[in-house]
């Protein structure tokens, strides 16, 4: 495919250009579609997501490094015997942490802009039923990026693509499923549901959820297409597979107790009754 381009002379990752026009995107959609919303102040919009695509970056690499971590300790158990200047430490640092991890970035995500609306004491649903659809519009532009990089590739089958400039030399010279593509039209396809569902005030303070559960289901299945072994596993799960499963199970948790606890708010205690004394009718005992 196309990991890098040349503009004026400025070498350019795909992924990261995919990425921005992805970033660019959410920021215009979220600032159109909140304009006559009362409890969206606009001029807090572009910098929550600048606190968020902070969290991202931070968050996606984090998690990376963990599934990676295990480089590490083959380097501490030989007494990092290869490593010999300041530069191979340097290698191994961005080998361990140079790539990312999406669900790492959601968290990640989640986290930075939790911390703005926090921080300024702004109402938190509201701003959060936004980023219900913003999240997948993002994620599948950079979907697009990442077959463009040929990383996250898919499994070999016999239609498909073949790469040959892949980031990922694994994943040249073999026709495989374009399972980033996949994902990017499903993300894309959630995003408008959950509009619809924003513009049509269904699930009010409910859309974060609305999406965390979608997506863990549709990364739950589509990891079964990934060919890539370097996202790592728990047991016969991806990473990405165990972590939708604790996402999922997590919100049906937090649901049924909102639930819950909806309903006994609901209950009205009955008012006591009124004894009527019949003066008539008294006795006294002598």
């Amino acid at each position: 495919m196309l990991p890098y381009f040349t503009v004026f002379g400025i070498q350019i990752s795909s992924y990261s250009l995919m990425a921005g026009i992805g970033f660019f995107s959410l920021w215009f959609v979220a600032w159109i579609v909140t304009r006559k919303q009362k409890e969206i102040d606009q001029n807090h919009v572009p910098h929550i997501a600048l606190a968020a695509m902070a969290g991202l970056f931070i968050g996606a690499h984090i998690l990376y490094g963990v599934v990676n971590f295990g480089i590490f300790i083959r380097a501490f158990n030989d007494n990092f015997s290869l490593l010999h200047t300041f530069r191979d430490y340097v290698l191994l640092f961005v080998q361990i942490f140079g790539g990312m991890v999406f669900y790492g970035g959601l968290f990640g995500a989640v986290i930075g802009a939790v911390w703005y609306i926090k921080a300024l004491k702004l109402p938190f649903f509201p701003y959060m039923d936004v980023m219900g659809f913003c999240i997948p519009l993002f994620h599948g532009f950079a979907r697009i990026g990442c077959f463009l990089a040929g990383c996250c590739y898919g499994v070999e089958c016999r239609f498909g693509f073949v790469f040959h400039r892949a980031l990922e030399p694994s994943a040249n010279g073999v026709s495989r499923f374009p399972v980033q593509l996949l994902e990017s039209g499903l993300e894309f396809m959630l995003f408008a549901v959950i509009l619809v569902l924003y513009k049509k005030r269904k699930c009010s303070r409910r859309l974060m959820y609305v999406y965390l559960l979608s997506y863990a289901v549709i990364r739950f299945f589509d990891e079964f297409l990934r060919g890539d072994r370097i996202r790592g596993f728990v047991g016969p799960l991806s990473t990405s597979q165990f972590i939708s499963v604790l996402v999922f199970v997590s919100v049906i948790m937090i649901l049924i107790v909102k639930s819950a606890r909806g309903r006994n708010l609901t209950v009205q205690p009955a008012a006591p009754k009124e004894t009527v004394v019949d003066e008539g009718s008294e006795t006294k005992a002598d």
